[in-house]
């Protein structure tokens, strides 16, 4: 069992550390490898898909062998990338300093024991019960995703849940997983948190101080409700780590131009569809702020920039729920009176509820919205900052376009759907105070600060070393 997890995570990162290098998006040895593994999970997810469109029997053996084949390609690539992973990988680009291993110590904690709740404990969540880790188990057990739960289960319940054809990736990370031999197949939960965090501590620290950074990851991590989901098994933790990955990178290139900046950001949006096809709603901001980047450019280019930024998401999503759902599995999803439900506009009541019941609620967050909110207007007061704008009008767009979801769509509720999709606001909070004038300001203090007391240092330690007459 042990031997089949690690090889499955070998070629998971391999696949993932190709794709990554070929578009060389980041300049840290650490960015580069949590984002190989995020992408790796990514990626690799549809080979299970691939094995059933194929007739192909879901077993360990042939899942091996299809992602070798997925990751034999990829030793090319990074070969051929050897000169930038030589630049990613040089000890002057990866110091470590001593007063960030408090931090570290503490984030091992909570993590250690959300990886041993992952490992240990089975799946409890309501929706992935009798969802994605119930067509995932049928599929182990029979070889197939298209198991008796679509033949035989369902179709003779009278009323049935909708959650068996969520949106793929949990699903198919299961399957994954389950495969190996694990009981309950949830340690790729642990690994994409694991990478996540990695990835954000990374990026941020390249942009303010080390210091400013573990403050605001300590307010990530210590949020109940989110850290909660580093172990309860759901489709939600997942489309986040995805959807805000894309986000950053799409600044990044908005702020360099550096087209595989791009490349991965479109490519991680599409994987959050692949994991919550509401995200989909949510690309055309992605659109936009691709378009408000090119503009001065010819407009043809623009147009087509952008729309790719759109197309593959919604084509991740109309695969799944048109193409494969609706046309190769032998029972649809039940709906009430459709999807879209255009009968009541009551706007005031969901976004008041949105606001009482999750946004300002100390149980699921603590005190993190108060900390935002004193800061973001601290920063606005003192410096009329325009800076981190992106990241508001992401923030702004996610809180209405939300309301409409709540409000339009058969099944979206405040109590489940927005609680569990605020996640995605978090990471972009800590990107926006990271992005501010007040965080650069502060980092430069602290940087000189640390600069002056070395200073000291070496100078104390040559008088030490001074020959005696």
């Amino acid at each position: 069992m042990t031997a089949a997890v690690v090889t499955l995570v070998f070629l998971q990162t391999l696949i993932g550390a190709a794709i990554v290098a070929g578009l060389q998006p980041v300049r840290t040895a650490l960015s580069f490898l949590s984002l190989a593994m995020l992408v790796g999970l990514g990626v690799s997810s549809v080979v299970p898909l691939l094995l059933e469109l194929s007739s192909i029997s879901l077993t360990r053996t042939t899942l091996v062998a299809a992602l070798v084949g997925l990751a034999l390609p990829g030793l090319v690539v990074l070969y051929r990338r050897s000169p930038y992973l030589k630049l990613l990988f040089a000890p002057k680009a990866n110091r470590f300093r001593l007063y960030e291993l408090p931090f570290w110590l503490f984030c091992s904690y909570l993590m250690l024991i959300s990886a041993w709740k992952c490992a240990w404990y089975p799946v409890i969540p309501f929706d992935t019960l009798v969802g994605p880790d119930l067509v995932a188990t049928y599929a182990v057990r029979e070889g197939h995703l298209i198991s008796s739960i679509f033949t035989t289960h369902l179709p003779t319940a009278s009323l049935y849940s909708n959650q068996p054809f969520y949106a793929p990736f949990t699903m198919l990370m299961q399957v994954m997983y389950l495969l190996t031999g694990l009981p309950f197949g949830k340690i790729w939960l642990t690994l994409l948190v694991v990478s996540f965090s990695l990835f954000l501590y990374a990026e941020l620290r390249q942009t303010v101080h080390p210091l400013l950074v573990t403050v605001l990851l300590l307010f990530y991590w210590c949020s109940p409700e989110l850290y909660a989901y580093t172990f309860l098994l759901q489709t939600d933790y997942a489309n986040m780590t995805f959807f805000a990955a894309s986000v950053w990178l799409l600044h990044r290139y908005r702020s360099t131009g550096q087209r595989g900046q791009l490349g991965l950001s479109i490519l991680l949006m599409t994987l959050a569809c692949w994991a919550r096809s509401e995200t989909i709603f949510f690309v055309p901001i992605s659109m936009g702020m691709v378009i408000a980047k090119v503009y001065p450019w010819p407009n043809r280019r623009a147009l087509g920039l952008s729309l790719l930024a759109g197309f593959l998401p919604a084509l991740a999503v109309l695969f799944w729920n048109l193409v494969f759902v609706r046309g190769y599995l032998p029972i649809q999803p039940q709906l009430g009176r459709g999807l879209f439900d255009f009968s009541s506009f009551r706007y005031g009541q969901t976004y008041a509820a949105m606001n009482e019941d999750v946004i300002f609620n100390l149980t699921y967050w603590n005190y993190l919205l108060f900390f935002f909110s004193i800061l973001t207007a601290l920063n606005l007061i003192l410096f009329s900052d325009r800076r981190g704008l992106y990241f508001l009008i992401w923030l702004a767009g996610l809180y209405g376009i939300f309301g409409l979801i709540i409000q339009h769509i058969e099944g979206a509720n405040v109590a489940y759907t927005f609680r569990r999709g605020f996640f995605k606001f978090i990471p972009l909070m800590m990107m926006y105070l990271a992005s501010t004038t007040l965080f650069a300001r502060l980092s430069g203090w602290l940087w000189r600060k640390e600069a002056k007391a070395l200073a000291h240092s070496t100078v104390a330690e040559e008088r030490l070393t001074l020959p005696l007459d």
